[in-house]
């Protein structure tokens, strides 16, 4: 990490600065690895580092970085109808606020990592110094709902892509744009591997990343000759959801050719065994982390056209209408048999990561942004 003039974690006087980052969800996916790197870091840099959750993997991961943990209720929208569930969602708002107290009152700063996670901190708006950092592009009903009620919590904003910015932007917040980035520089996949050819998908099976789509893509190939890996853990809610994959899976124009990996432990060691990596996503991606991995090692990429995923992609893939199956097979076909584009692609990716899509870069960008809140 570089070291940052005047950075808020070096001794300022005989006063270090402490930064408090509330996680709505015990759940552990792309927005928790973007916080967990970020307290990383601010604790590389001299940050007196601790962190309010409610129980789970988030927690228990935030534990192993050494950090402090702060056990909060869960703070996502309960299932159920609207209003019985908005009226559950405010009473664990009130019961995180209590909690709250005594740790946002030992903070210089606060970064909340979530939308519902701001209703907690309502109280504390004229106090507290609290920066909330957006992974999600906010466009449903029930969201901009809450972004209403919520939005006077946060006293600076900061989103992950120009796609997540938009629609805050439009409803009259000023938003500063500090884009994801992926560990650089990385070990490249050595060229297109050969023999069966592998599509992969990185992802968590949760419906909106668009697995069930893929299937259907491969299965519109017209070509018996490829293997779909599927990397990626689930939640208990989705179920049903990885049910009906599997069934999908092992229907006759499928069977035999998909492999549930889970999670793995070295995930970019498999993906460069990879001949073409697809991020499915039916409804937008902020700044998605699978395709800037995928990109960082020349793997290249079918993306799905909204949220971020055209922001980052560039040269090193090809774009689809998020949903269309025809469309994402085509694509898939043109990387397989174009051994030219896929070439260009490969190199491609690397390049534009290295150019301004760095681990180190975004980092860096979040601190200069968390030193500057006062």
């Amino acid at each position: 990490m570089t070291a940052l003039a005047g950075e808020p974690g070096r001794e300022a006087g005989s006063v270090t600065a402490r930064l408090l980052a509330v996680s709505h969800t015990g759940e552990h996916s792309g927005a928790e690895v973007v916080l967990r790197r970020l307290l990383r870091a601010a604790t590389e840099a001299g940050w007196v580092v601790s962190a309010a959750s409610p129980e789970g993997p988030m927690a228990e991961a935030l534990r192993q970085d050494g950090v402090v943990v702060h056990l909060l209720p869960d703070l996502k929208l309960p299932s159920g109808p609207a209003p019985l569930a908005a009226a559950q969602l405010g009473v664990r708002q009130v019961v995180a606020a209590i909690r709250l107290r005594r740790p946002v009152g030992s903070a210089d700063t606060v970064v909340v990592n979530g939308l519902l996670g701001l209703g907690a901190l309502l109280p504390f708006r004229r106090r507290a110094r609290v920066v909330w950092l957006v992974h999600d592009v906010i466009e449903r009903r029930d969201r901009l709902f809450f972004l209403r009620l919520f939005r006077r919590a946060a006293g600076l904003t900061v989103a992950v892509s120009d796609a997540t910015a938009a629609p805050l932007r439009a409803r009259g917040l000023k938003v500063l744009v500090v884009r994801n980035g992926t560990p650089w520089p990385v070990e490249p996949m050595p060229g297109r591997p050969v023999g069966t050819p592998v599509i992969g998908c990185t992802a968590a099976l949760t419906s909106w990343k668009g697995q069930n789509v893929l299937l259907d893509a491969i299965g519109k190939l017209g070509r018996s000759d490829v293997v779909v890996e599927l990397l990626g853990g689930q939640f208990p809610k989705d179920g049903p959801y990885v049910e009906s994959l599997r069934r999908r899976a092992a229907a006759a124009d499928l069977d035999g050719r998909v492999r549930f990996l889970g999670r793995q432990e070295d995930p970019l060691g498999r993906m460069r065994t990879w001949t073409v990596a697809v991020s499915a996503s039916v409804l937008p991606e902020a700044g998605p982390l699978a395709p800037l991995e995928a990109m960082s090692i020349g793997l290249p990429v079918v993306g799905t056209n909204h949220g971020g995923t055209p922001e980052v992609l560039g040269h090193a893939g090809l774009l689809v209408p998020p949903g269309d199956a025809e469309a994402m097979a085509s694509a898939i076909n043109r990387l397989l048999d174009d051994a030219t584009l896929w070439e260009s692609c490969h190199r491609a990716g690397p390049e534009q990561i290295e150019a301004g899509l760095r681990l180190d870069q975004q980092l860096d960008g979040l601190l200069q942004v968390l030193g500057g809140v006062r």
